[in-house]
């Protein structure tokens, strides 16, 4: 495959094509990390977990340090069979890895305590939203939990935002956000916010990672003023099953 310097933001690609580059993007060291804030919220001791979306396992792996069993959901094959050989060598037995989407999740009724989703893709409108939202009701127990962490509205791509998208748009925040946030919040969540800092340690990396998903003008950017460190606000939106 012939190497390019960027996908422009087209995760679709990221996913399919580059799932080396992705691990790379999602393993940069960063705090706090959300799996540092849910074990504050919630209790996972002794429960089971569906990660819908979870590429590559990372997300996984880290769920699993505090559950009982982790099921990780992953559509593209190239991210479950890296997730699957990344559990085998880091010898993580509590885990396990199923095909599916999050609008057509593998498992059966009342089966986990908790569906969390990370930046979910395709959950980019009110009918998508709810189509998971009723696959992740249908999955959990009652008292469970349903859980997305999402970028919060006008901060996708981090503090970068009015780079990648400039200043006019970007003020007008970035459109798939703000509808999240606004059809969870009329469903019922709650939600809780806070700020991470990626660490990429050379701008080198930077460029390899966020500069090759985010675009040219981000990769100019973070030569141009050495950029290693990425400020990002993120929303926990959560809502108990009853």
């Amino acid at each position: 495959m012939k190497k390019i310097e960027t996908i422009e933001n087209r995760w679709d690609i990221l996913y399919r094509d580059y799932p080396e580059v992705y691990d790379k993007f999602a393993s940069v060291k960063k705090y706090p990390k959300w799996i540092h804030i849910l074990p504050k919220m919630f209790d996972f001791k002794r429960k089971v977990i569906a990660d819908i979306g979870s590429g590559s396992g990372l997300s996984t792996f880290d769920l699993a340090k505090y559950a009982k069993k982790v099921i990780g959901i992953e559509p593209e094959n190239a991210m479950r069979n890296l997730a699957i050989k990344n559990a085998k060598k880091k010898k993580i037995n509590n885990v396990e890895f199923k095909k599916g989407l999050a609008a057509k999740i593998p498992l059966k009724k009342d089966s986990v305590d908790f569906v969390i989703g990370a930046t979910l893709v395709g959950m980019d409108t009110p009918a998508s939203i709810k189509r998971f939202l009723k696959e992740a009701t249908r999955i959990v127990k009652k008292d469970g939990y349903i859980i997305t962490i999402d970028i919060a509205p006008k901060w996708y791509g981090g503090e970068l935002a009015p780079v990648i998208f400039g200043k006019k748009r970007q003020s007008k925040g970035f459109d798939i956000e703000h509808i999240i946030d606004k059809t969870l919040s009329k469903l019922g969540f709650k939600h809780k916010d806070y700020y991470q800092i990626q660490n990429y340690g050379s701008v080198a990396k930077a460029v390899r990672t966020y500069g090759f998903i985010f675009g040219k003008k981000t990769i100019d950017y973070i030569k141009k003023h050495k950029k290693t460190k990425i400020k990002w606000k993120l929303r926990i939106h959560y809502k108990k099953i009853k």
